[in-house]
């Protein structure tokens, strides 16, 4: 993710933040949670399930704040072919940080995914 100062481009939005959030999701959705239905072991499955909350916490704040800056941008951020080019979008506080949760998330759950 290429986020500058309090900027992002709204290819790098589509192409990259987005993409990398769907991915967290289907991991937290499918992989973690098939792993906590079939876990024998109760403490594993708690340690999973503590994992999955603090997981999902994190995912809601990004997904509160980004649905907010996708409304506010909705009319850049239409479908290819009916978007505009390359725009540097203003992002506040809560996106900046939000924005760069997308990148920690993705590289925490990607490296728990790896190890499973």
């Amino acid at each position: 993710m290429n986020a500058t100062g309090s900027r992002i481009s709204s290819e790098n939005l589509i192409n990259d933040v987005i993409p990398k959030l769907k991915t967290v999701e289907f991991i937290l959705d499918t992989k973690l949670r098939a792993i906590i239905a079939n876990s024998k072991d109760a403490s594993q499955r708690s340690r999973y399930e503590v994992l999955q909350q603090e997981f999902q916490l994190e995912l809601m704040m990004i997904q509160m704040n980004l649905e907010h800056l996708l409304n506010r941008y909705a009319d850049i951020l239409q479908p290819a072919g009916k978007r505009p080019e390359n725009t540097l979008l203003d992002l506040d506080d809560s996106e900046q940080v939000a924005l760069n949760a997308v990148g920690n998330l993705y590289k925490k759950v990607s490296e728990f995914a790896s190890q499973l």
